[in-house]
Order: structure tokens, then sequence, then C-alpha cells
């Protein structure tokens, strides 16, 4: 066992001659910004129904996301990173857009990047889910995204970090934070995502 003194790369960098000035949201302050909606869950929504509910851009560095719904009986959803499906937000057509807005593939599957199979009958808790899945470098459907060595990553780097070869470089645009039902809605109520983010 031993005292220990570590810095952090920002007191690291401010410490330094001369100063290093970080990036916004990366090692440096930058203006924290939310984007919050909410969908119906309906009774009888079968699995693969998709609630697509906050839109960010793919620059955005995720500090924290936090789930909300009252699903009465049943009904489990992934939380996932789809494609825009405007056609005029600057979202990659060949990726989203109307004809194209799936879910952002890893290893051939959907990303399940902020939980896997979130129950939505939590009884109106606003549960954070940021941290619900531990990362592992390496490619993988079940992997998480923010943990603490990705909060201070653009969000496209991070799904390339995961394994999507769709892109190498920021594909423009905007992704969709989605639920993804997993498990169908047997009584409905309602699913909310709260993001907050810098870019």
């Amino acid at each position: 066992m031993a005292v220990v003194t570590t810095k952090s790369t920002s007191i690291i960098n401010a410490d330094s001659l001369p100063i290093l000035a970080g990036t916004i949201g990366e090692y440096a302050p930058g203006m924290l910004r939310c984007a919050s909606d909410v969908c119906a869950a309906l009774t009888g929504d079968s699995t693969n129904s998709v609630y697509k509910l906050v839109r960010i851009p793919t620059t955005a560095k995720i500090k924290s996301v936090y789930l909300t719904s009252n699903v009465t009986v049943a009904g489990n959803g992934d939380i996932s990173v789809f494609y825009s499906d405007s056609s005029t937000d600057g979202t990659n057509q060949s990726l989203g857009g109307p004809t194209n807005a799936a879910a952002v593939q890893i290893s051939a599957a959907d990303n399940k990047l902020f939980g896997a199979a979130q129950a939505l009958t939590l009884a109106n808790v606003r549960t954070d889910i940021t941290f619900k899945n531990t990362f592992v470098p390496v490619a993988s459907a079940t992997t998480g995204i923010v943990s603490a060595n990705y909060q201070d990553t653009p969000l496209w780097q991070v799904l390339v970090a995961l394994g999507t070869t769709q892109f190498s470089a920021d594909p423009g645009g905007f992704f969709d934070l989605c639920v993804k039902v997993t498990t169908g809605i047997n009584t409905g109520g309602y699913v909310s995502l709260e993001c907050y983010y810098v870019e």
C-alpha cells in the first residue's frame, strides 16, 4: 500500500509551462446541453418496436443519460444509437435519412450502448443509465459506452472504437438515442430519455 497523489490530464495540462488548454468537453469546461423527450409506449407494442427519443450531434461528448418510464406490465428495451431519419439535418443519407434510419451496427448487431434490456416498468423512477455497462475494448453488441474513459470522446469516435465499420471519420449530422423494445408492452405507459452532453 502507498499514499499517492495522481493527477488527471486536465490538471497536468493546467500545471504545465506553458499551460496547455484542453478541448471543450475534453479535459476543459464546456457548455452542458440537455436533450430530453417522451414517447407513448402503447399496449401491444411488440419486440423490435423503436421509440426515437432524443437527437444529438455526432460530435456530442455524452456526460449522462437518464431513463424514466411507467409501462405498467412487462416491457424491456435496449437503449441504442440510431442514425437520424431527417433528410435535412446533414446526416449522411447513405447511413440515415427517411429510408435508412437504422441503428448504428457494431459487429453486425445493434449497439446497446447504455445498457441492454432495461426494464420499462420503473414506475416513474428517473434511472441513471450512463454507466450501466462497463466498457470492454472489444467489439461487442453488449459493451457499454460512457464509462469514465469515454466521457470526453465524441460519440462517433466511441462507436468506431467499439467496432462499427460503417464510418471511420465523423459521418456528420445527428444520431438519435432510442429505446428498441426487446420484451413487448403488455400494458402501456410512456418512456422518456434525458441526455446531457457537451460539444
